[in-house]
């Protein structure tokens, strides 16, 4: 009977702290080109209005493929909002790396919001791009890219985020302007990780195209998927998100 009490108060427990969640799908600390240093900015805010417990209990947990979950606790007081430079580092002490972030909270009538920028930092000045965060209900099989260029000075790199817990295979089908598919290949992404293809024109025989759409799927769970199109000339860099 003490046994049963315990594992139910572990199940309680397990579903308080998991009662809301929120992901960033990429952030990254680490050296660019020309000398340049990305860094990442998360902001989180606490949108919550009553009768949630003010103040509301977050974690938010970096996911870095290879290594263990690093979280840090924060307690969201009603319209908060935290924004700190350089998370990785100030946070969890990253110097050189990059993952998912996943955002989650105590109270199921809390609505907490997050998102990011990833910025270059260099002689030139900075410039950078925003990253939304997404919610698991939101999320589909598929999700489609429209728009990619990689002629005319722009090149683009694609990102399959995997927030759940296991394992994934995912699919990535190149479809020109006319809605012909022109390649189609599979690639695994671990565990709460996402997977970054750079230059996604160069995976496929096809070449570089303008105005094509990326379809990444799963048959096995729903995903996030996102672009990245960037100048070669400035670094310029427009963050694309599924199309709805």
């Amino acid at each position: 009977m003490k046994r049963i009490f315990a594992l139910l108060v572990m199940l309680s427990l397990a579903s308080v702290a998991t009662a809301g969640e929120v992901f960033i799908p990429a952030t990254y600390r680490g050296e660019g080109a020309e000398g340049s240093l990305w860094r990442t900015e998360i902001v989180v805010t606490n949108l919550s209005t009553y009768p949630v417990v003010d103040p509301v209990q977050a974690t938010i947990t970096l996911h870095i493929p290879g290594v263990l979950p690093m979280s840090v606790p924060m307690l969201l007081s009603t319209n908060e909002v935290v924004a700190v430079p350089d998370a990785l580092f100030n946070w969890w002490g990253v110097v050189s790396g990059g993952g998912l972030v996943r955002i989650s909270w105590d109270d199921p009538n809390a609505r907490i919001t997050a998102r990011a920028r990833i910025y270059n930092v260099s002689s030139g000045g900075e410039f950078g791009q925003g990253v939304p965060s997404f919610r698991l209900h939101e999320l589909e099989s598929s999700a489609y890219l429209p728009g990619l260029s990689g002629v005319n000075g722009n090149r683009t790199n694609i990102g399959i985020v995997n927030p759940h817990p296991y394992d994934i295979i995912a699919w990535v089908e190149m479809i020109d302007t006319a809605g012909v598919g022109r390649g189609m290949f599979a690639t695994e992404v671990k565990a709460r990780s996402f997977k970054q293809l750079n230059d996604i024109f160069a995976h496929f025989q096809a070449g570089p195209m303008s105005a094509s759409m990326v379809r990444v799927s799963s048959s096995n769970a729903t995903i996030y998927a996102y672009a990245s199109i960037v100048r070669d000339d400035t670094g310029d860099a427009t963050f694309v998100t599924p199309a709805r």
